[in-house]
């Protein structure tokens, strides 16, 4: 299948009880602690309340040693070397990505240049969890000639409404693996809360299989090469009065979409998605 469409769900691959156990205390310990290297995808207003959307350098010893334990249990080896021409590889990103509670959905994108196993990505499930929705390889030329997507990297292709012959869709439960060659078009989403790993990684002749700054005794002292190399500004501070009174903003859009609403209107032959992070999302 992985040749054929370019993914691969295992299922039931590992035992989720431990390691969700230790993602839970990572995710309090990072809350306590008020980690700066977290993403915040529209935050929500609610008293001490920041909607994480991942928690990047998890494994750090300033927030749980334990959970990286738990995850050298998990075997990630064999399926990506069974599935590729490579000889090893090394994971040079990985995010514990937890949505506590509102919608979300992300749009058609890729995570790299071209699907030519150029980079993996797998995504480890703690919870059980359904939305992800992926283009498979097979299908891919397809989508482009009649939706007009670049072959290309791109995170600016929007919420396009694919037919559903288009793509696939993970219904997924805690313990299941999927990978996926990062350069196919896919669409994050989820409903309420989820709590999961993000993985990617590359072809490497080398034994380390982390990149350094992911290993538990990484440092961490300078933020801003770290934002550059993450593509992420992790000198935003989102406890402050703006990120505060833009969050307040966002509560009443998510429960009250009006322009979303009008676009949905006014999109006649309904060519997008409208209602994406919003209490209507489908």
């Amino acid at each position: 299948m992985f040749k054929e469409k370019g993914f691969l769900h295992l299922k039931n691959y590992f035992d989720p009880n431990k390691i969700l156990n230790e993602a839970n205390k990572t995710i309090l310990i990072c809350k306590k602690k008020k980690w700066k290297y977290v993403k915040v995808y529209h935050n929500i207003f609610i008293n001490k309340f920041v909607n994480i959307f991942s928690i990047n350098f998890p494994f750090n010893n300033k927030l749980n040693p334990n959970l990286y334990n738990e995850f050298t249990k998990i075997n990630l080896k064999n399926p990506i070397l069974e599935n590729t021409y490579w000889k090893n590889f090394q994971i040079t990103q990985i995010e514990l990505q937890h949505n506590q509670k509102f919608n979300y959905q992300s749009t058609w994108h890729r995570d790299s240049k071209f699907s030519n196993l150029e980079n993996i990505v797998a995504i480890l499930y703690l919870r059980d969890a359904n939305g992800f929705k992926l283009v498979p390889k097979n299908l891919e030329d397809a989508v482009i000639r009649k939706y007009n997507f670049s072959k290309e990297k791109n995170y600016k292709n929007g919420y396009v409404n694919l037919s559903n012959n288009y793509f696939h869709q993970f219904d997924v439960k805690a313990g299941d693996l999927v990978i996926f060659d990062a350069g196919l078009l896919h669409q994050g989403s989820c409903k309420g809360m989820r709590t999961q790993f993000f993985v990617r990684c590359i072809e490497n002749d080398k034994d380390n299989i982390l990149n350094k700054d992911l290993e538990p005794n990484a440092l961490l002292n300078d933020t801003d090469i770290l934002s550059k190399n993450y593509n992420w500004n992790f000198n935003q501070n989102p406890y402050s009065l703006k990120k505060k009174l833009i969050s307040i903003i966002n509560l009443i859009i998510y429960y009250f979409p009006v322009l979303k609403l009008f676009r949905f209107i006014l999109d006649i032959k309904k060519k997008k998605i409208h209602f994406h992070y919003s209490i209507f999302q489908k």
